[in-house]
């Protein structure tokens, strides 16, 4: 079981985030197409499995989110082969509920820091830091001048709900 720590940062001007990663040396890794079915376990108890495609692997995860300043969230994840048949696999299951989703995700490295920009369908794009290191994460926020930018502790679900969706509306969320 891992402990990830992680951070949105909301409404970012995405040039200026790409220009100070750069200059700070972060590597560039990826810049991905992602499509993910999300089942939900338990509201109550913020539990789900989420089916991840994202380009060079397909994963099952559990995740359990722990309310902290920095969102904690427990993961247990394995790699499979398919994602198709996987997500078939599961959406036979009894799950309270079940969602398709895409994304488009560009993956920045330094060190045991992941900078990840990610578009969704119907927000603007956001920034998210993570790292095993709750501090890290702090420190980087300061390091990139976004400690006093609007930033947000939460995952897709309330960020979608800033600009007034509800993410559970769309069963299918899709470019």
């Amino acid at each position: 079981m891992a402990i990830e720590y992680e951070v949105q940062v909301l409404d970012i001007d995405v040039v200026k985030v790409i220009n100070k990663l750069e200059e700070i040396w972060a590597e560039f890794i990826s810049e991905n197409f992602m499509k993910r079915w999300v089942f939900t376990m338990n509201d109550e108890t913020q539990e789900w499995i989420r089916l991840r495609d994202n380009w060079d692997k397909v994963t099952v995860t559990y995740k359990k989110r722990w309310s902290t300043e920095i969102w904690k969230t427990e993961e247990i994840e394995i790699v499979v082969d398919d994602f198709e048949n996987t997500a078939e696999i599961l959406n036979k299951l009894n799950f309270l509920d079940k969602y398709y989703q895409e994304n488009k995700r560009t993956v920045y490295k330094l060190d045991d820091m992941e900078f990840c920009i990610d578009s969704w369908p119907k927000i603007p794009t956001y920034l998210e830091i993570e790292s095993d290191n709750e501090e890290k994460v702090k420190e980087w926020l300061k390091l990139l001048w976004l400690e006093s930018h609007v930033y947000w502790d939460f995952w897709s679900i309330r960020i979608y709900e800033k600009y007034w969706l509800d993410i559970h509306s769309f069963k299918t969320l899709k470019f």
